[in-house]
């Protein structure tokens, strides 16, 4: 018994620091191949420009720790606006390291640690993402009124494309909700699920996954029950979003004076929504690419790659950084524990050899 666990702690410990080697790799690749770009357009920028950029970073950053605290506070009253920031951090850098498919999962990963169960924790993703979603809704649908008649004259074919960029988030706000939410769409899902697999296994996963459906909808209804929380989690989202459009402007204000402050927020907004239904065209991200055709109109295309790597800074590769620093220290702890633990194991075996 003594020997298997002492095998238990000793794999563990190899297997942990299998892992750390990983993500240490995965770190490398993704600083040198993917943001090395972003680096050099930092060591490129003023000091003024780089220190505003950065506290707008972190300001909205410190916002999204506030409107996730919101949520999952109601599930768990000592999650701090300092967990929020950090669960923000933590996804972002598995966002980055995984290319996008490990996010949400590590979202609720995170959330779990902190005492939120299962279900509760993919209840605050959810809502996260739809109310997040509402904001930017909110901010096109005002900033296209605002710019209407600009549009009409310089880009009438642009005002239908945006329209199509909100009714398709719309569509997913939607769709979160009700299969979030809604007691039919969860018997449906059930029912379909039992007419697909009828093998006893199969059946046992298919009613393990109608719990966590269940309790999940206990968890939207929750904080769906709770208006000033929802218009607390709007608002933030909504002053998040207003942080990272003022980015650009910041950025290309010194060197062109007459850029119009609504404009150029505009065009991020707009930029956020049809980035969402034009695919990416030659491997080149959909946002990045809207966003240099959309700027350099007004501001030439080297200024719009520069601004755009400064806003990718602020909104992407800060809170990587932050994530990355509690991912490595967090996993140093863990491993200098089981290293302590393995220790105490083999000194334990050798007195009784």
């Amino acid at each position: 018994m003594e020997k298997e666990m002492k095998l238990s702690v000793n794999r563990k410990l190899v297997l942990n620091l299998l892992l750390f080697a990983v993500v240490i790799g995965l770190i490398y690749f993704v600083i040198r191949d993917s943001l090395s770009a972003i680096f050099i357009e930092l060591l490129a920028t003023s000091w003024p420009i780089l220190l505003g950029v950065t506290a707008l970073g972190v300001a909205s950053l410190f916002v999204e720790g506030y409107t996730i605290k919101n949520i999952a506070g109601l599930y768990q009253p000592g999650f701090t606006i300092f967990d929020g920031v950090i669960a923000c951090a933590y996804m972002m850098f598995y966002r980055v390291i995984t290319f996008g498919t490990g996010s949400l999962v590590a979202e609720v990963i995170y959330y779990h640690k902190k005492e939120l169960k299962i279900s509760q924790g993919t209840g605050v993703v959810a809502l996260r993402m739809t109310l997040y979603k509402l904001a930017i809704l909110f901010w096109t649908f005002v900033l296209l009124l605002t710019q209407l008649k600009t549009l009409q004259r310089e880009s009438p074919h642009a005002i239908y494309l945006i329209v199509l960029g909100m009714v398709a988030t719309l569509a997913v706000v939607v769709v979160l909700l009700v299969l979030s939410s809604s007691l039919n769409a969860q018997v449906f899902l059930i029912t379909l699920c039992n007419r697909l697999f009828k093998k006893p296994k199969s059946r046992a996963a298919v009613d393990q996954i109608n719990l966590q459906i269940y309790s999940l909808r206990e968890t939207i209804q929750t904080f769906l029950a709770n208006r000033p929380v929802i218009w607390r989690v709007f608002l933030s989202n909504s002053v998040k979003l207003a942080l990272w459009f003022l980015i650009p402007y910041f950025v290309l204000a010194g060197q062109h004076p007459k850029l119009d402050l609504i404009l150029s927020i505009a065009l991020v907004s707009f930029t956020v929504v049809l980035a969402g239904v034009i695919p990416s065209p030659g491997g080149i991200g959909s946002f990045e690419f809207i966003y240099v055709i959309l700027f350099r109109q007004l501001v030439g295309k080297v200024d719009a790659a520069s601004s755009l790597l400064l806003y990718r800074y602020s909104t992407y590769l800060l809170p990587f950084l932050v994530g990355m620093l509690y991912v490595l220290v967090t996993k140093q702890k863990q491993i200098n524990s089981e290293l302590k633990e393995a220790k105490v194991g083999n000194s334990q075996s050798n007195k009784k050899d």
